[in-house]
Parts: structure tokens; C-alpha cells; sequence
């Protein structure tokens, strides 16, 4: 159901964020805060086209995200207090896969457009994001890309193995649709030529490298864009400049890479092995990115971590497919020195670590155990520490305060110190996931708006308005809700995994159905009209999981509106599953409402209310 849907069938009310983070746990922990519930509830009913059409509201990536999102969501899953959480982003990938092998093009409305133009500084997903937003808006809207590709560290950084580049490609094809201009090659402070190529010309999908036809944008390049006309400029460039390990023999050693560079050149269509023995330092995605992408050029692939597997930051299911692959860890070891013969590398002298106390990441701090040192024979040293923005772009004279970590200094709405200019994503937020910067996005579009507006912005961190929706809901679940297994995703075996093709098949439909009626429906809210309630006591006796409970006036505490002189009935909404069998009450005293929750109204808007508000 679409916002405008949903505010003509329902009320719109004032909600606490409190009561959100509480009771729909899974979208209030999804950065976008996608309408999880939701697009759930659709694909339990089969409706595949208006699940995804519901996941474009809040994230113009949604299939991207079915393959590579790390899953806050899931993580405060409800199902997961007693079971596994529900696949969340499984289903997300089946609705998204299903819309792309039936070619479904999605109708693009119109848009009344503003005179208004915003440049927006790079083709990530914050970038993008941003840039989809606002040409819903209406703005117009030119993202300018130094690469060949559109799609950022999505295309460049992530292997083909876990995210195709079809698969990206047709996620961008739908912001492009919406007007958005794409110009590749497009250098800031870069080689003087004359040209600049758009993504229609040069944003291929098969990974094949090309000759980039790049077009100078002059020093105080972000004053220029103002003077050209742009009314905004949103700075979105990400992290794309590895840490090093800043240890002896590691500057300009041949064998000695940043995971990034490595990444890059593979998916540039370099299968050459690296070397014989590969060492990935590091424990996060890209460590484990980097080291299954050597697997399959190299036979003998090491990761190094100075801490346990347990405090690995890498998702667990990326370390088990790892290990399944074959890949070799070494925990509790740093690396102290690069072991450096005829100006390559030869090996890679390492120290044992333990675990000391807890530092500022709440993980327990690595200490070296004194004269435990060893080394690791290998040609191939691979980093992948974090990574950090590279602002050299920006010139001497642009104006921006950067912080001691190599991101720009931002308000509240992403806005720098300069007049008219934003940033935000990974320039902003640090080293960060796909769903974070997407709704970094989020949050420079609907800030740039105000601006352009002349409006202050502000968003409230307290509450929201929400629609409270009647509706026949509810399905049979007491007598299945604990026994449905949580559905696992195919994955081809280990014996074809030298290649590149993807490796997690997706699910099947019967799958995806079966794994829907698993979630608990927490958008739904029961509502005791106590005042109606004759107290029976018929709703705690059929409730089965007891959440509901009816107690004396006297111990109800909080529990209002209304408490009678005989006694109150509680709501334990952190354990009901929103079964329905409390509704068959004798006085029709209980109710239940789905709450929707739309964050990004202004967004959007129906084409009908935007033109009306831009008038």
C-alpha cells in the first residue's frame, strides 16, 4: 500500500519513536526504515509487483540490498527472541529477482519540474539515492562520476559472485528513468580533456575495463558548480582510500595491495593470480571480500585477524562460506613487518596477540604477547584495514572543514559550512554499509529541499507521524507460529566455486511463502477499549502466548486509559503475535490496527499533492 493509499483509508497520528523501536523492531532498525512488515505481508499474499513497488518507497536499491545488505533488520528481528529471525533480505532478493526475470518496468509518474538544478559528486548509493529522491521532487537533478561505471563501491568493490552487475545496473535503470543525469569519466581536478560520457554510453554491465574519456572539473570545483548554475551541490564520493599498515617493508613493495585496488582491478576483468600465497589482513566484509576473491585465482589464501573469530566484524555467514571455501585464518596474530627480497614481497613477520580489556568498540583490546614473533611465507600481502575519503578533489581553497579522520564536517542536515553545499554517505559517516548510505541520501534530499525552499529543516528524534489503518489482517497462526524452520537459501557446492558465478541461488516461490507466514506481523497493534471491557476474561485464556494478562486495578501501574474500579487488562505487546484470537471478544472491546510507518512522505508524494504543493 502506498503512503497516499494509506492516509485516505486511515488516521494520521503523532507517534512516540520510542514505541517504533519497541514494537516494529525491524524496520526501526533498518537505516531506511524500510516498510519490512509490509512488503512481508504482500508476498505472503502473492502480490510480488506491489511488494516491490512498496520497497521503492523507502530504498531505490532493494535489489542490490536482496544481495549484499548486511541485515540490521534481522537483528532485531522478533521471531529471533525464541526462533531464527525471519529472512528478511532473502525475501527481499526473491521479490527483486521475480520483478527482474519478468522484465517488469515500473511506470514512472510524472513530475511536475522545478527550475532548480542540484549536482550531486559521485554515483554511489548515497549519491544515487539522493539523486532519485530529488528528481521525485522534481528538481533537476546531474550526477557527475570519475569512474567508467555508475554504481560506486556497489560495482567496483563487491564481487560478481555475491552481486551481479545486471543487478545494479537495473536498480539504477529506475532513477534514471526518473530524469537523473549520469555523466562518467568525470574528473574533479583531473586531466584536462574535452568530453565526459554519459551512463547510457559507458555503464556496462560485463565488467569489461574501458578507455575513459574524462572531462576537467577546474580547482574549487564546488565553487564553480554554484557559479554554473547548480542551486545545491551534494558531495557523496565515499571511502575509497585504504589504510595502510603502517609497518616497515610495506611502501613500495611489489606483492603489497589495498584490498580496494584488489578488488577493483578483478572487476575490471584482471583474473591474474596475485601471487602464490595470499595474506588478507583484516577481519571485516572486504577482508573476507578480498580473501574469496583470491580463492578463485589463487590456490593458498590466508586471512589474518589480531582478534577471535567471535569479534570478527565480517557477517557470519560471509566467515562460514570462507571456511567452506577453503580459506585459512589466522586469529590473535598482527602483522609487525613486510619481508621485502629484490624489492618484493617475500613474507610477512607477524606477532601473537590476546585479548586484554575491552576498548572504545566494546571488543576486547589485542595485546602483543611479548617474544611470541613469527613469519608467514608469502608474495602477496593484501590490506584491508578500513578505508578513508579521499579529498584531495576539493583543492586548497574549497572551504570545507575536514575532521582528524578524513571525513567532512556536516550538521544535522548533512550541510558543511559552505553555503548550498551537503555531504554525506561514507564522506560523512566514515567507512559504512550500503543501507547507511542510502539513507544518508535520504536525509540530503529531504534537507537540500528545505534549503532550496528557503525552510529550515528539521526532523524530529522524539516522533513521527504515522497512519493507523483498519483491516482484515489477521490469518490462523497459534497453531504453527513456534514449528515453521526458518527457510535456508540454496548455494552451489564447493566444487564450483573457482569461478565467479554466483554463488547463493535465491529462493524459490514456495520458499518465499512459506518464509513470510513466519513473520509475526509486529506493525499490528491491539487496542483495548477498557472503558467498553466487562472484564470476562476471555481474551488472557485463548491468548497463546500470554499477552495478555488482566490484573487488579491496584498492580496495573501504568497501564491506562482507563482503569475500573475491578481490575485492567495488560498488553505485553513485546511477546504477542498477532494471532487474532483475542479479537473474537464478547463486547468487541479489542481491535487491531496496522500502524504505517512511511519516513519518507515528502518523497513520496502522489504526483497529484506534489504538484498541488508546488504551485
Amino acid at each position: 500500500m502506498s503512503q497516499s493509499a494509506a492516509s485516505e483509508q486511515g488516521n494520521r497520528v503523532s507517534l512516540e519513536l520510542d514505541w517504533l523501536e519497541k514494537n516494529i523492531r525491524c524496520q526501526h532498525r533498518c537505516p531506511a526504515h524500510m516498510d519490512i512488515p509490509g512488503y512481508i505481508r504482500l508476498i505472503s499474499q502473492g502480490k510480488y509487483l506491489e511488494s516491490y513497488k512498496l520497497m521503492l518507497e523507502t530504498n531505490p536499491f532493494p535489489t542490490v540490498c536482496g544481495y549484499v545488505c548486511p541485515r540490521p533488520c534481522e537483528s532485531k528481528c522478533k521471531r529471533g527472541d525464541f526462533d531464527k529471525p525471519v529472512s528478511i533480505d532473502n525475501m527481499k532478493r526473491f521479490v527483486t529477482d521475480y520483478i527482474y526475470k519478468n522484465k517488469i518496468k515500473i511506470p514512472v509518474p510524472e513530475i511536475k519540474k522545478r527550475d532548480e538544478k542540484v549536482a550531486i559528486i559521485g554515483a554511489g548509493p548515497a549519491g544515487l539515492t539522493a539523486a532519485n529522491d530529488l528528481a521525485g521532487m522534481g528538481y533537476q537533478v546531474t550526477v557527475f562520476e570519475k569512474e567508467s561505471r555508475v554504481g560506486g563501491m556497489m560495482m567496483w568493490a563487491i564481487p560478481s559472485y555475491r552481486l551481479p552487475r545486471d543487478q545494479i545496473m537495473f536498480d539504477v535503470s529506475n532513477i534514471e528513468a526518473r530524469g537523473v543525469e549520469i555523466k562518467l569519466n568525470t574528473h574533479f581536478g583531473g586531466p584536462d580533456k574535452t568530453t565526459s560520457s554519459s551512463s547510457s554510453d559507458s555503464a556496462v554491465s560485463d565488467g569489461s575495463p574501458e578507455e575513459p574519456i574524462s572531462s576537467k572539473i577546474p580547482d574549487d570545483a564546488i565553487s564553480g558548480l554554484l557559479k554554473e548554475g547548480y542551486s545545491a551541490v551534494f558531495i557523496a564520493v565515499g571511502a575509497q582510500r585504504g589504510r595502510k599498515l603502517e609497518v616497515p617493508g610495506e611502501d613500495g613493495t611489489e606483492g603489497v595491495m589495498d584490498c580496494l585496488d584488489f578488488l577493483k582491478n578483478v572487476s575490471a576483468g584482471d583474473l591474474k593470480s596475485p601471487g602464490k600465497t595470499v595474506a588478507v589482513i583484516g577481519g571485516g566484509n572486504s577482508a573476507v571480500d578480498a580473501a574469496r576473491t583470491a580463492k578463485r585465482i589463487t590456490p593458498d589464501v590466508y586471512i589474518i585477524y589480531r582478534r577471535t573469530r567471535n569479534e570478527m566484524p565480517a557477517l557470519k555467514h560471509e566467515i562460514e562460506e570462507a571456511e567452506l571455501e577453503g580459506i585459512k585464518f589466522h586469529y590473535l596474530v598482527a602483522p609487525v613487518k613486510v619481508i621485502v627480497e629484490n624489492g618484493k614481497a617475500k613474507g610477512l613477520e607477524c606477532v601473537k596477540m590476546e585479548l586484554g580489556e575491552p576498548d572504545s568498540s566494546g571488543r576486547r583490546r589485542p595485546e602483543p604477547v611479548p617474544n611470541s614473533e613469527f613469519v608467514i611465507d608469502t608474495d602477496c600481502i593484501i590490506t584491508a584495514l578500513s578505508q578513508e575519503a579521499d579529498l584531495e578533489f576539493l583543492g586548497d581553497d574549497s572551504g570545507l572543514e575536514a575532521t582528524k579522520w578524513g571525513t567532512l564536517v556536516v550538521d544535522d542536515g548533512l550541510q558543511t559550512g559552505k553555503k548550498g553545499v551537503f555531504a554525506g554517505g561514507d564522506v560523512a559517516l566514515g567507512p559504512s554499509t550500503i543501507i547507511e548510505c542510502i539513507a544518508q541520501g535520504h536525509l540530503a534530499s529531504k534537507s537540500i529541499d528545505c534549503y532550496l525552499r528557503g525552510v529550515d529543516f528539521k526532523e524530529s528524534k522524539d516522533k513521527t507521524m504515522v497512519t493507523l489503518i483498519e483491516g482484515d489482517y489477521i490469518q490462523e497462526r497459534e497453531s504453527n507460529f513456534d514449528s515453521t524452520p526458518r527457510e535456508e537459501m540454496t548455494t552451489i557446492p564447493k566444487s564450483q566455486r573457482e569461478s565467479f558465478d554466483l554463488v547463493e541461488l535465491g529462493f524459490a516461490e514456495s520458499q518465499a511463502r512459506v518464509e513470510a507466514d513466519r513473520c509475526l506481523k509486529c506493525d499490528l497493534s491491539i487496542q483495548v477499549v477498557a472503558e467498553d471491557c466487562i472484564l470476562c476474561g476471555r481474551c488472557s485464556s485463548v491468548c497463546p502466548v500470554d499477552a495478555l494478562e488482566q490484573v487488579d486495578a491496584d498492580t496495573g501501574g501504568d497501564y491506562k486509559p482507563h482503569v475500573s474500579k475491578d481490575g485492567v487488562v495488560i498488553r505485553h505487546t513485546d511477546v504477542c503475535i498477532r494471532c487474532g484470537n483475542c479479537k473474537d471478544c464478547p463486547v468487541d472491546a479489542i481491535n487491531m490496527k496496522r500502524v504505517f510507518w512511511e519516513p519518507n512522505e515528502e518523497i513520496n508524494k502522489s504526483p497529484k499533492a506534489q504538484a498541488a504543493s508546488s504551485d
